[in-house]
């Protein structure tokens, strides 16, 4: 074998001076002392140095000595770069500082030089066992690129004669990725970006995503893996037809066989086709219009091919919840949540779904994105979406305005840049009625903020299946008992929308006293008992709720077969929105009923 020696160091980051040196050589001598000229003399005769992130780390301490020795520091092998190459499906193989018994202990240099032996050793073994053509793809990408070139040469690997390494790519990887994409020019502006790519596709694990290191310190990683992967093009191809067709990726994640259309109209699916190639989309479809599986479908879709992120971003948290527990009713469990309602366990979970790349959509409130966490957290995934639902809290003349919603752009423009993305990161807005005034400023607002133009599909609000009526009651005490007589009469799941927060109790309370399986819901509610309550009306076990305008939005209850508002919205478009709750469902017949005192 090669003389090869493994080591590491402990530097004092404030003054940036070497306080500890470990080293071990293949023939298991070791050294394990604070002296610089010593190490220097204990790798003497080494031909290869190696270690974990000495590249970027360790070698800048003492590069200047190793050239007055006479060694090379091309010679360097680093295992931080080859991990994702030859572990694709585990791409957090690193080494892990637990020799510590204290917190503030230092690391043990000398241990972990042992453990980057073996992880060399193991990289050795990874390598060799891959397939020929993926080893001549790699040599022929990285061979004189500083990070990798040693390790070929330790190996003493090189490929026989001229190999035309994207004729290589397109015979064994060909049905993986766009045939038309650019790889001549890849292989030769982006090998390395290239590389990392190729590994992830051909290891096609559902759950493997680019380590984060690998975003930061190659940004390009992202843009290239869109383009063999995430871009349709315009002439098709055999990956493109399959894995970017909206009906297959409908069939294979809902199961359904059409998309929902709009008076003969498939707004539905041009407004999926139009996310499917990267365009930043305005969708006004009325509530129970299926507004959710038009972003959900191209997340899941996205994620399958590229293994990226969509971010939604939502006001509610029982919308975040019921869409996640949906989804997971279909067996999609690949979205999360992080918001308020989570235990410190169950957030921590979350944050390591994402980080691990078992997600693929994210929901979390607008007020979440001025946490550094959350940041944190994005900037080590791809993002290949914002959704924005409830869009209309962009806009002053919308009824539901909120400040967060204006540092959405700002805090995108701020992740491009963070994360050296070239062009934009694309934008979808739902919201279930707005007015001209609202769709213009939410327009405008991505305009400005961003240089997005949103192309706007709109179905109107109309509901065929749902019945509306008025009723008109002469005291109180004959308005609660036509509720009752409603109820009883209709006997499916109902919700009472009341205007104060006493009345949600006092309703539900009194309903309960006669024998009707009802609970309350408002935004001032113990988060427990918010939700303990929806969950109960979600599954059945209670048949109405009795709730403020802060219960619906976003709720995906199907077979709600009435709503009566026993106190009138503020506004007609909240009325819209809230007696759509009912029939979602569009074959059965839904009624809407508002009981006023004459």
């Amino acid at each position: 074998m090669n003389s090869i020696a493994f080591f590491d160091l402990e530097v004092e980051k404030e003054k940036g001076r070497i306080v500890d040196i470990g080293c071990l050589r293949n023939d298991n001598s070791t050294f394990h002392e604070n002296s610089l000229s010593g190490f220097l003399s204990f790798i003497q005769n080494v031909k290869y140095l190696c270690g974990h992130n000495v590249l970027n780390h360790d070698l800048k301490f003492i590069q200047k000595k190793l050239g007055v020795e006479g060694f090379n520091p091309t010679r360097v092998i680093d295992t931080l770069h080859w991990s994702p190459l030859l572990f694709p499906t585990h791409p957090y193989h690193h080494l892990l500082k637990d020799d510590k018994l204290l917190k503030d202990e230092l690391n043990n240099p000398l241990n972990d030089s042992q453990k980057a032996k073996d992880l060399f050793n193991d990289e050795v073994v990874a390598f060799n066992q891959k397939e020929e053509f993926l080893k001549k793809i790699l040599f022929s990408l990285l061979a004189d690129k500083q990070e990798f070139k040693s390790f070929f040469d330790f190996l003493s690997y090189s490929n026989n004669g001229n190999i035309d390494v994207v004729e290589l790519i397109k015979q064994n990887l060909g049905t993986k990725i766009c045939n038309n994409s650019n790889l001549t020019g890849f292989a030769k502006d982006n090998p390395v970006e290239l590389a990392y790519c190729l590994v992830l596709i051909h290891a096609a694990d559902k759950y493997s995503i680019t380590p984060p290191w690998v975003i930061k310190n190659y940004p390009d990683v992202e843009r290239i893996m869109h383009l063999l992967r995430n871009k349709p093009c315009l002439t098709g191809c055999i990956y493109c037809d399959k894995s970017l067709d909206p009906h297959l990726g409908l069939k294979q994640f809902f199961g359904f066989g059409s998309f929902k259309e709009y008076s003969g109209k498939p707004l539905q699916e041009e407004a999926v086709r139009a996310a499917v190639n990267n365009k930043s989309i305005l969708v006004l479809f009325p509530t129970g219009g299926g507004k959710s599986l038009t972003f959900q479908l191209p997340a899941l879709m996205s994620w399958a091919n590229s293994k990226g992120l969509t971010v939604v971003i939502s006001p509610l948290q029982s919308l975040m919840k019921d869409q996640v527990d949906n989804l997971e009713k279909n067996g999609i469990t690949e979205a999360v949540t992080i918001n308020g309602l989570l235990d410190p366990i169950e957030r921590c979970k979350s944050f390591e779904r994402v980080e691990a790349g078992s997600a693929s959509l994210l929901y979390i409130s607008p007020e979440s994105l001025r946490s550094k966490s959350i940041e944190r957290l994005l900037l080590g995934r791809t993002i290949d979406r914002f959704v924005i639902d409830e869009a209309h809290c962009f806009s002053s003349w919308g009824q539901d305005f909120r400040v967060d919603y204006l540092y959405i752009g700002d805090f995108i423009r701020n992740l491009q840049l963070k994360k050296n993305i070239q062009g934009f990161i694309p934008v979808s807005c739902f919201t279930a009625t707005a007015k001209q005034k609202v769709i213009e400023d939410i327009r405008l607002y991505f305009k400005e903020k961003l240089s997005l133009e949103l192309e706007v599909f709109s179905t109107g609000t109309s509901r065929t299946n749902l019945t509306y009526k008025v009723i008109e009651n002469s005291s109180e005490d004959d308005k609660y008992n036509r509720l009752r007589d409603l109820i009883e009469s209709k006997n499916c799941p109902t919700i009472v929308y009341v205007s104060r927060t006493f009345r949600a109790f006092k309703i539900s309370e009194k309903l309960s006293k006669d024998g009707f399986n009802a609970r309350p819901y408002h935004g001032r509610m113990d988060i427990r008992e918010k939700t303990e309550n929806q969950d109960a009306f979600m599954s059945g076990e209670a048949s109405i709720m009795v709730a403020t305008s802060a219960f619906g939005m976003g709720v995906d209850k199907k077979d709600v077969g009435m709503v009566i508002h026993y106190d009138i919205s503020d506004s007609l478009e909240n009325y819209v929105q809230e007696a759509g709750r009912a029939g979602r469902d569009e074959s059965i017949t839904a009624y809407c009923f508002v009981l006023f005192k004459g």
